[in-house]
């Protein structure tokens, strides 16, 4: 068993560098990005491993049924007609984990011969800090394993959104077109900062606006799953006084999708965003409390984009606003007036609640 060693977490900038300079025997990729987590560990994997080495040297195992047996064959296996084999470990949390099986796991990876065996042990779909900003003890304790054992760590962490802006430039100029910080801006929140999805949508968008500028109008009408976005823009409008642009993005809600009670359900959601990030605000605290204390896990982008819009927002107009879109909500599921028509109604009575109370 490798001596415990002093654990150094890597950034992505500085895991790039390192396998510049070699291949290490073991890699643990974690964090919030879990997009990037995903694509650097296939990517990696089919630098090490050719496709056309693949059936006998590249192996997979999921983290909910890991078959430590086999897992410790592969480890030992030599690679066949290739320089190296490569195993995918995905998901794999020690908190979840037997200790018996987490103590097998540190004794596979000290096994590991670095000539010819490279493990990637990478988790998109389980939190190993636990919720919280630094990895628990138990992963913590194989992470510093896997350092002992001249492995690397590297956590990736959600770009900011300037950083997020950057990224869809860069990654739309590689495809040929063109893009403005302000429609970039736009892809981003419609795609809730997801790297993956957002990878997508700039294949898409690029291949639309080959050789030219993709424009926010482009984003609005062409992004799948932008009926969030558009809920959260339309409860700010209202927020914020804007009745004539807030019917307008309720009218491109309705082209989008035409079942009210998901329509009410996001503008209600969207409404709880602003209004969670106030009291954070009014109470002195954050996003880092907001994410832990909701369901905001992998939506932090909402959090940061509700805490920045919410401060001009009076408190009282938010209560109003959410019981109102409560009361449709109820209106909906037991009466028969037509859906849309309560809808509307209940978005015009926000704005006549604000103008006669003066909020």
């Amino acid at each position: 068993m490798a001596q415990k060693a002093a654990l150094k977490i890597l950034g992505s900038s500085e895991l790039a560098r390192e396998l510049k300079n070699g291949i290490a025997p073991c890699y643990l990729l974690f964090g919030k990005d879990a997009a990037t987590v995903e694509s650097v560990a296939k990517n990696l994997a089919k630098k090490l491993v050719p496709d056309e080495a693949r059936d006998l040297n590249y192996h997979f195992f999921p983290g909910d049924s890991i078959d430590f047996d086999e897992l410790a064959d592969c480890v030992e296996a030599l690679p066949v007609f290739a320089d190296r084999t490569v195993i995918l470990l995905n998901d794999a949390d020690c908190d979840k984990l037997p200790q018996r099986d987490v103590k097998r796991l540190k004794e596979i990876i000290s096994g590991i011969d670095p000539e010819t065996t490279t493990l990637i042990i990478y988790c998109t779909a389980v939190d190993l800090c636990g919720g919280k900003k630094n990895l628990t003890a138990s992963n913590k304790a194989l992470a510093e394993h896997i350092c002992a054992c001249k492995g690397l760590v590297c956590e990736f962490k959600l770009k900011t959104a300037g950083e997020l802006i950057k990224h869809i430039v860069r990654g739309v100029e590689k495809n040929g077109s063109k893009i403005s910080e302000q429609a970039a801006k736009a892809l981003a929140e419609a795609c809730k900062s997801d790297l993956l999805m957002i990878g997508n949508e700039i294949q898409k968008l690029s291949a639309y606006r080959f050789g030219e500028e993709i424009t926010v109008r482009d984003v609005r009408e062409l992004v799948t799953g932008r009926i969030d976005a558009d809920a959260y823009r339309l409860a700010r409008e209202i927020s914020e006084g804007r009745c004539e642009a807030a019917f307008e993005t309720l009218a491109g809600l309705y082209d989008l999708q035409k079942e009210t009670p998901s329509l009410a359900s996001a503008i209600a959601s969207s409404f709880l965003d602003l209004y969670r990030a106030k009291l954070a605000l009014m109470s002195g605290r954050g996003e880092r409390e907001i994410t832990d204390s909701f369901s905001y896990k992998g939506r932090e982008f909402a959090v940061r984009n509700a805490l920045r819009d919410c401060s001009g927002i009076p408190i009282e107009r938010l209560r109003k606003c959410i019981s109102i879109i409560s009361e449709c909500d109820a209106g909906i599921k037991s009466l028969r007036t037509d859906d849309r028509i309560q809808l509307e109604e209940a978005v015009t009575r926000m704005f006549s609640e604000m103008k006669g109370r003066g909020l």
